[in-house]
């Protein structure tokens, strides 16, 4: 054991070197690949390199927070060699990962069981109603109290038509749909884009509001939140939607992204943007504030320290 020592430390090291390039590329989908490394580093562990179980741990903990939230249907091989590895190296003396590791399979179990919750409940909403029942043959109606079906046909008439008939009364067209409203009840959006949805749209309303407070509607800033509530966000969404449902979030599309990796790329770009804009106009807010207090301190202000109920005329 002793005349290997020397060669152990080192071997440690690059060790973890190919266990971190499995486990956060392409080949930390396959159960063979991570259980090699993994072997690897405890077999250099028991050679003497006890210290090289704790990085690993470590790098465990992140690999299950990339890969097992989402869909990991087709991932569960890797993830059950990856759990394998972690009791081996929790064993091995990385005990302390025995707290994240069920901080995060509790997590786990809440995403899942909210996501098939999720699923029940549109699957009980898209249930077709059944149809209207037709008049009997002879073509009475089911009950004296209707008058037949002129009585029906009456009733069938929307309310919007019977108030164009009345003179003077004018009929408001309905408001118009928020489209985020939808989206952050839409199943088909990750869980994270909809929680950036629901900031971006209070930000950009707070932007909007700010904005027209201070007069600045039709300025630049006015503009470009507009733009990001109205166009940007809504064409990053549409063209998420537009991915096939079942490789939209397991597919990469550019490197190791997804759909749902750039979705949210985008959607965070989106908020650093109005971030920005509330940022600006609230140093130009401050600017005015700050000119108003130095003006009343001018006006105003003691004109002897000793005498403080003097007043500049």
């Amino acid at each position: 054991m002793e005349a290997v020592a020397w060669i152990v430390h080192p071997a440690a090291g690059v060790a973890l070197g190919l266990f971190a390039s499995v486990l956060f590329s392409k080949r930390g989908r396959q159960w063979e690949a991570v259980a090699f490394a993994a072997a690897l580093l405890l077999l250099l562990a028991v050679l003497g390199a006890e210290w090289d179980v704790h990085p690993a741990a470590g790098m465990l903990l992140g690999y299950f927070g990339s890969t097992a939230f989402g869909h990991w249907q087709k991932r569960w091989p890797a993830l059950l060699a990856a759990l394998v590895a972690s009791g081996l190296f929790m064993v091995a003396g990385a005990g302390w990962m025995v707290f994240p590791l069920a901080i995060m399979g509790l997590i786990w179990l809440f995403t899942a069981g909210w996501s098939l919750v999720g699923r029940a409940g549109k699957a009980a909403t898209d249930v077709p109603s059944p149809a209207e029942l037709p008049e009997h043959a002879g073509g009475f109606s089911f009950g004296p109290w209707t008058g037949g079906k002129e009585a029906k046909e009456k009733e069938r008439v929307p309310a919007t038509q019977a108030r164009r008939k009345e003179p003077g009364l004018k009929v408001s067209a309905p408001p118009a749909a928020d489209p985020y409203t939808d989206w952050m009840r839409d199943s088909r959006l990750p869980g994270e884009a909809r929680a950036q949805l629901v900031a971006l749209n209070l930000r950009t309303k707070e932007a909007l509001s700010h904005l027209h407070g201070l007069g600045q509607q039709g300025s630049e800033a006015e503009y470009l939140a507009r733009a990001i509530r109205e166009e940007y966000v809504p064409t990053a969404v549409g063209a998420y939607l537009k991915l096939p449902r079942t490789r939209a979030d397991t597919v990469p599309i550019e490197g190791d992204k997804t759909g749902r990796d750039l979705l949210r790329e985008q959607l965070d770009l989106l908020l650093d943007a109005v971030q920005g804009i509330l940022d600006a106009s609230l140093q130009a807010g401050g600017r005015e504030l700050l000119t108003h207090q130095r003006f009343l301190e001018d006006r105003f202000g003691s004109a002897d320290p000793h005498t403080p109920d003097d007043l500049k005329v």
